[in-house]
């Protein structure tokens, strides 16, 4: 669907009316959670007196679209749902571009900041110039003139009134050209179910992310802890639920980030995941620190290998008892993989020699393979006490099925097949079962268990089932 727009002028005093009556919907979609400080807050009023706010503020019309995208595409189409429900709750219009400065305005008035201290050239009548002092500097506190001659002054405006989702996000990207919009960035400017439930997600674990993203560098930035940007703590979380929905098949690159962004999509379907793995994390990293992902100096991928190994642990009911001894461990056992020499991948030209630390400068689909089975396989070396496999019969230490798993080369006991480490601890896929019957004395003991496929163990217990019908009482 086309884009279609009007320009329209509104004053300052008709923009803080609409503000304060919840009349302008701000969707994150379109802003960073960085927002605008004092000074740039006093900086853009300065510009409104003086006469320099002349960029319009681009906005969408709720009641104009939902009439459009209705007509266009019927009324169970899933862009006309998303602007009716805006509808239902009284808003009249949506901002696309000019959330900060939406917000500035109607703090001003709200008497939220002053302005700074210093004359003021309005030209206006008999309003030359005015002063702003100590004692007049809120809102509140300025001569009736002046306040008359802000409430009044104009403020232009872009109204969209044809649009889907999709069209507005790219107009955001449009009139940001002249700014360098990273990739997250482009993806947060979706309206949509997942870019919210990344967004909340990053509300929530606010604390954690602060202390995750505090004085670190990323690239030539070093990102201060009280001014976190969002693209970082919501690109993490796209990561996760990238892995949490679809393992590590898809890769980490930007098309299956991208993909995630939807109201459907297999990253909302299995975001309570997600969401699961990001708490453990961030509660990790508010009680301890973020030290642990530190090796080889790559912090965000050692943070994808941790949330790789959580969902394992997660998906396969397999309880941490001990965070922090969890956490150490695991410090220690990535600092021994990436200080490894060991080749782990050549290419198919066998040029492309990298060691774990190599594996972690990337986020392809068979480098993440590698890394799942090497994460899995460290299971096996978690100290005791730290790690409680649950299920609905009984809680036991779940190095016994690796334990198995490395004593047969990783092999079904009774099929010979290969057993993948990811299911290792899977339930529906692999059973411990009893070389000598339980039914027949056998012992349950290590010595005396295997692990084998689900399937061929019930096809097994089927099978011996059969012949006992079979002989004579």
């Amino acid at each position: 669907m086309k884009t279609k727009h009007d320009t329209y002028t509104l004053s300052v005093s008709q923009l803080a009316y609409l503000m304060a009556e919840h009349k302008i919907y701000l969707d994150e979609a379109f802003q960073s959670n960085t927002r605008w400080v004092m000074l740039m807050n006093q900086e853009y009023m300065k510009s409104i007196i003086e006469g320099r706010a002349i960029t319009a503020i681009t906005l969408g019309s709720v009641d104009e679209i939902v009439s459009v995208i209705e007509r266009r595409y019927g009324p169970t189409h899933i862009d006309y749902k998303f602007f009716k429900d805006l509808q239902d709750q009284g808003y009249k219009y949506i901002t696309i571009d000019g959330n900060n400065r939406d917000n500035c305005v109607a703090s001003f008035l709200n008497n939220e900041f002053p302005l700074t201290l210093g004359k003021y050239e309005t030209e206006h009548g008999n309003l030359v110039e005015f002063e702003a002092t100590n004692d007049q500097k809120y809102y509140k506190d300025l001569d009736p003139e002046v306040k008359g001659y802000i409430d009044n002054t104009i403020l232009n405006f872009v109204v969209v009134t044809q649009s889907t989702r999709k069209g507005l996000a790219e107009l955001f990207c449009n009139v940001n050209k002249g700014m360098t919009l990273n990739s997250q960035e482009k993806r947060n400017a979706i309206p949509c179910k997942f870019g919210q439930l990344v967004r909340d997600t990053t509300k929530k674990y606010a604390k954690g992310f602060g202390r995750i993203y505090s004085k670190i560098k990323a690239g030539n930035e070093v990102i201060d802890q009280k001014k976190i940007n969002r693209r970082y703590p919501d690109e993490l979380i796209v990561k996760a639920a990238v892995i949490c929905a679809h393992g590590v098949s898809k890769g980490l690159n930007g098309n299956a980030l991208d993909e995630a962004y939807g109201d459907g999509t297999a990253e909302v379907i299995a975001f309570n995941r997600t969401e699961k793995v990001i708490g453990q994390l961030t509660k990790l990293a508010e009680k301890f620190g973020k030290d642990a992902w530190r090796a080889d100096g790559r912090d965000d991928s050692n943070m994808v290998d941790f949330i790789i190994l959580l969902d394992h642990l997660n998906r396969n009911s397999v309880v941490i008892e001990d965070n922090e001894k969890f956490y150490n461990w695991f410090a220690e056992s990535q600092l021994e993989r990436t200080s490894s020499e060991e080749i782990l991948y050549t290419g198919k030209k066998g040029t492309n020699v990298r060691t774990y630390a190599g594996l972690l400068r990337a986020s392809s689909a068979n480098f993440l393979r590698i890394r799942e089975e090497k994460l899995i396989d460290s299971i096996s070396q978690v100290p005791d006490g730290i790690l409680t496999f649950r299920d609905t019969e009984r809680n036991y230490d779940p190095k016994i099925r690796y334990t198995l798993w490395k004593r047969q080369n990783g092999l079904c006991a009774i099929t010979g097949e290969e057993i993948d480490a990811r299911h290792i601890l899977n339930g529906q896929v692999t059973h411990v079962d009893h070389y000598d019957p339980h039914r027949h004395g056998g012992e349950t003991s290590l010595e005396n268990a295997r692990l084998v496929f689900k399937q061929a163990n019930l096809e097994k217990g089927a099978a011996l089932q059969k012949v006992s019908k079979e002989l004579p009482t």
